[in-house]
């Protein structure tokens, strides 16, 4: 009878134990939010989503894949417990969404040798423009107007989506597209690390043509985690510690890699 006892507490404990653990999505490719360096996952989202989850108790198992497949991850799969990172997306199957979790920057950047002078989105119908995955449908319905796919499915002849946001800021700088949008610390990241392969010191333009503030989003599996997640997430803001999370990556140098004035949140 005891030996039947010790057996039941011992697998109610394993239980409880693996309740206690999470697989958890992350993306790579987005420096300083959410990137690879030296085997280690890193970034703001990453080091706010673990800090957060285990405030909660939780174990976390990671894995690191690409935007284009954490998004399908988050819209489709069932994999993860949590996806960390990820548009908002109402047609989710299965899947609760945080409260705005991290917020992104985009502006239009060119080098100023192309003198682009774009005042408004329909200026850049004659532009070669780079943009990351998806863009066409977060930067609002008058950029959604000039670049989403034809009827043929095909994207503008002018318009290039880039999987990899470093291969984005490469194009910009070899010549392949004129002008890009990108979050303002992802371009001083990629500004700033690749200084020591290509000349990045040239002048850039900056074109505030994107009012609204994108954010990204954690996607859950469980309605009560999510909730729980929300929380936890306001006390770190209402204590000043998401601030520190965020200084932690983006400094003086950064911000001063695209000088352009923060946008409100």
């Amino acid at each position: 009878m005891k030996l039947i006892l010790a057996l039941l507490f011992f697998c109610s404990g394993v239980q409880a134990q693996e309740a206690k653990s999470l697989f958890v999505a992350f993306g790579k490719g987005r420096p300083p939010y959410s990137f690879s360096e030296r085997g280690n996952t890193r970034g703001i989202e990453v080091d706010l989503a673990m800090e957060i989850l285990k405030r909660l108790g939780y174990k976390v198992r990671q894995q690191v894949m690409s935007p284009y497949r954490i998004e399908a991850e988050a819209k489709h799969g069932n994999t993860f417990d949590v996806v960390v990172g990820v548009p908002h997306n109402s047609d989710g199957s299965g899947h609760y969404y945080s409260k705005p979790f991290v917020a992104y920057e985009n502006y239009l950047i060119a080098l100023r040798s192309r003198k682009l002078g774009a005042k408004k989105i329909s200026d850049l119908s004659g532009v070669r423009v780079g943009a990351w995955h998806n863009a066409w449908k977060d930067l609002g319905k008058e950029f959604g107007r000039v670049f989403s796919p034809k009827a043929n499915g095909r994207l503008p002849d002018n318009y290039r989506e880039f999987v990899r946001q470093e291969d984005q800021v490469r194009a910009l700088w070899a010549g392949e597209v004129e002008a890009l949008v990108m979050d303002r610390y992802i371009f001083g990241w990629f500004r700033m690390t690749m200084a020591s392969q290509v000349n990045t010191g040239v002048d850039v333009d900056v074109f505030d043509l994107f009012p609204v503030v994108n954010h990204s989003y954690v996607a859950f599996r469980d309605a009560k985690l999510r909730s729980a997640f929300d929380k936890e997430l306001e006390r770190l803001r209402q204590s000043g510690e998401y601030d520190s999370i965020v200084r932690i990556y983006v400094g003086e140098r950064l911000a001063a890699m695209l000088k352009s004035g923060p946008k409100p949140h």
